[in-house]
């Protein structure tokens, strides 16, 4: 079956928990806009789809010339520590008070392509995610419990 996913994302902010000025959190939820593309003879009708957050993405650079670009994906920064206790995982990205470049947040949602980007203030000095581990310390597709974020 073959779909277009209009990338008309609309956010659930009301579910969102409120944030602190210096604080950047990912939406808990994600609403797409889906375009079905129809065959010769068929009718398409658009339906909204609501994703969960699943997991995040920091990237150094600017953000507008890497999210439309043709390349797949941009290349994320890896974590500056990771630390497992039990069955959750925590990474944890650390940023000098002094950055000259720009590092931007993606948000990624379960069951969609679709994703939300935003630049972090220079104020963020720290992201952590923690995330549900499986018996073998590997992120479940479908945890059940969802990954904590914040950045401050």
């Amino acid at each position: 079956m073959l779909r277009t996913l209009t990338l008309l994302a609309v956010l659930a902010a009301a579910a969102a928990p409120p944030a602190l000025a210096d604080e950047v959190r990912c939406p808990p939820s994600l609403t797409v806009q889906v375009q079905p593309e129809a065959p010769g003879g068929w009718s398409p009708y658009p339906a909204k789809d609501q994703h969960a957050f699943a997991g995040v993405a920091l990237v150094e650079g600017d953000r507008t010339a890497q999210m439309t670009s043709p390349v797949p994906a941009p290349a994320a920064l890896e974590p500056d520590r990771s630390l497992r206790r039990g069955r959750a995982e925590t990474r944890q990205w650390d940023f000098p008070a002094a950055r000259r470049s720009n590092v931007f947040l993606i948000c990624r949602y379960s069951g969609t392509q679709a994703t939300l980007a935003i630049d972090l203030p220079r104020t963020v000095r720290r992201c952590q995610i923690t995330e549900e581990t499986d018996g073998r310390g590997t992120v479940p597709d479908k945890p059940a419990t969802p990954p904590q974020f914040l950045c401050r």
